[in-house]
């Protein structure tokens, strides 16, 4: 039996976060493992695709680990509300670890996503037993900016941790943390980026997505961008590289997701005379089909002046996987899929540079 420890794990069949935990269980479960899974809930317990998920007790599960984010919630401007996150996030480690120690005693091994807290309660609840921890991204920010957060990924390598990082990158930043190597320190590192859906995002037949356009009401050229509408997407200079280009040609915008900047978007793309539609926060299945019926998707992610940036962002192996052109900054660890014929990089924070690029696709 392995033991799968995350804070976001889809809280049902559509749902979009965590969705790349899911497809790990699934994989497990169909190279004939047992798992028992234990994330973020509303304290209840069930079977969810022939696996047991636990869903730990959080009161602000919801802004913390699922729509908001935990970087956004415990990096929050107003003092109150981020040191309420700080405290929620804290009993969730707790109540996490309370039971994954009941639990580990059933278990060969353990598998953790997101070093902070996931795989630092796998430490302390199980041990004895093998772990396999993943780091996505934020989580590596956040634990340096815990208090001994150096300390605790040291940590975690002197306990034989098997780390897997979504990029290069992101090993780096954690070696930095650490000031050494994870194989000096005891562990061993892996790069490996979180896996897609590939029955879900794949190419379609062109009827499919002739048909998807038009139901979508997709009439122009269509650029697509996902994600939470926070600063560090970078969504406002998409914004900006949009309506930079020529306005008989300018292409529809369509970002996907919810969040505090919504309505300085909304104002943005009024002044640029951009066609901006906000669909809202969208389930696994839908998210699919706009890719398909997209012309382009575009990452314009930036790194904040704290340092934070972006790991390996899942949504663009998504498009990539589903045969869809994608143009992203060169910022965290998209520079290492400069690779792939479908996928272009560009200097972040640089509307004219995108607009470009966008040019270039539409040509």
């Amino acid at each position: 039996m392995i033991g799968v420890l995350c804070t976001s794990y889809p809280r049902g069949p559509d749902d979009h976060a965590g969705s790349f935990v899911r497809t790990r269980v699934r994989a497990l479960a169909a190279a004939g493992q047992a798992v028992e899974v234990i994330a973020a809930g509303a304290g209840s317990a069930g079977i969810e695709d022939n696996v047991r998920v636990f869903r730990v007790p959080a009161a602000g599960a919801a802004e913390i680990f699922y729509a908001g984010g935990a970087p956004e919630a415990l990096e929050s401007g107003e003092f109150g509300w981020r040191a309420r996150a700080w405290l929620e996030a804290a009993h969730f480690t707790a109540r996490m670890t309370a039971l994954a120690a009941q639990r580990a005693a059933g278990w060969s091994e353990v598998e953790s996503h997101w070093l902070a807290p996931s795989a630092l309660a796998a430490c302390t609840a199980a041990p004895h037993l093998r772990h396999r921890a993943h780091a996505h991204g934020g989580d590596v920010f956040l634990l340096a900016h815990f208090p001994g957060g150096a300390s605790l990924a040291r940590l975690l390598c002197r306990r034989g941790t098997e780390l897997v990082f979504a990029s290069a990158d992101l090993r780096e930043r954690f070696a930095r943390l650490c000031r050494d190597t994870p194989e000096a320190l005891g562990a061993r590192s892996f790069v490996q980026p979180a896996p897609c859906d590939a029955l879900l995002f794949r190419p379609r037949p062109a009827g499919e997505r002739h048909s998807l356009r038009s139901r979508l009401g997709l009439a122009r050229f269509t650029v697509l961008a996902a994600g939470r509408l926070v600063p560090i997407k970078g969504f406002d200079v998409l914004v900006h590289a949009v309506g930079h280009l020529s306005s008989w040609v300018r292409p529809t915008l369509v970002i996907a997701g919810t969040g505090p900047e919504e309505p300085r978007l909304r104002r943005l793309a009024a002044a640029c005379a951009v066609d901006l539609r906000l669909p809202g926060l969208l389930g696994h299945t839908t998210l699919a089909d706009w890719i398909t019926a997209a012309d382009l998707f575009v990452h314009p992610c930036r790194s904040l002046p704290n340092g934070r940036s972006e790991g390996a962002p899942v949504v663009v192996r998504e498009a990539l996987a589903a045969g869809l052109p994608v143009v992203a900054s060169a910022a965290g660890g998209l520079p290492e899929l400069a690779g792939h014929p479908r996928f272009a990089l560009v200097a972040p924070e640089n509307p004219s540079a995108l607009a470009a690029k966008i040019a270039l696709a539409m040509a």
